[in-house]
């Protein structure tokens, strides 16, 4: 037989969208001898991943090149990657908010920040578990298209959550004061949270509930209001966790107990469109 330093080797690669196809074929130098030997090997590697629907950019969105799956938005992170125990609750996503129905450009609950938000926010919920509670957000980024929503439902007469978010006060006074034509949220460093105990996942009590507008959900806000009422307990804790967020890079804001912004945020006249998904 002949040896096989003598042989020659030929490679054949087909690549493809199923797959990788390589054919190995090991011949004698003299193909005429009566001993040719020919051996076939066929090894089929899949790709890793496929591109399909759910990975193609849509609108103005954009996938970066290093990890597509995990970063929604150029400079933006999916929260719960950073901080695993987050509990998603995002209220536009559903039709428990003031307007009574979802907003435009909420595809998922799915926390959405820019990474230096999720970043230093990370850094809160350690602080926070060590003192027994998880962090649940209420709402993150927020695209434009949502402001533009809440813009057009208060040009109508619709008030069926009245009741539960601005029992206090005329629909019309909610623009500017608490409902404005453009938000923070959407430059995608601003959170609305607030804090469940880690042990059962209940929210801790704080005297009132996210989105209520009004004096009552001022941070420093103490005493009786039609429906409720906000002890010296509830400020105290509003106020623990204000101190929190401040120590790590987030300053308050002084008519929501529930929100925050990160003073150093990276897009800071950026108002982004893409949506929640």
């Amino acid at each position: 037989m002949t040896a096989m330093s003598s042989r020659t080797i030929t490679f054949a690669l087909l690549l493809s969208t199923a797959g990788i196809f390589i054919q190995c074929k090991a011949q004698p130098a003299n193909v005429g001898h009566s001993d040719t030997l020919t051996k076939e090997v066929t090894i089929t590697v899949p790709l890793t991943q496929e591109m399909d629907s759910a990975t193609v950019p849509a609108d103005n969105t954009k996938l970066s090149a290093a990890a597509p799956q995990r970063e929604p938005y150029e400079g933006f992170v999916y929260v719960k990657d950073l901080i695993p125990d987050l509990i998603e609750d995002l209220r536009y996503f559903t039709d428990n908010n003031f307007m009574g129905e979802k907003a435009d450009g909420y595809e998922a609950n799915t926390v959405i920040l820019s990474k230096e938000a999720a970043e230093a926010l990370a850094k809160a919920a350690d602080e926070l578990r060590e003192q027994g509670y998880v962090i649940k957000i209420f709402d993150a980024y927020r695209p434009q298209m949502a402001v533009d929503h809440f813009v057009r439902w208060s040009k109508t007469s619709d008030q069926r959550n009245k009741k539960d978010y601005y029992p206090n006060l005329a629909k019309k006074s909610l623009f500017p004061t608490y409902v404005a034509r453009k938000s923070g949220h959407s430059r995608g460093s601003t959170i609305d949270m607030t804090i469940c105990d880690k042990a059962t996942g209940e929210e801790v009590d704080m005297g009132g509930h996210f989105d209520f507008f009004g004096p009552p959900s001022h941070p420093s806000f103490t005493g009786k209001y039609p429906g409720g009422e906000v002890t010296r307990q509830h400020q105290q804790r509003r106020m623990m966790l204000r101190e929190v967020m401040v120590r790590h890079g987030f300053k308050p804001y002084d008519s929501e107990w529930w929100h925050f912004t990160l003073k150093n945020e990276p897009y800071p006249a950026t108002y982004f469109k893409f949506p929640v998904r």
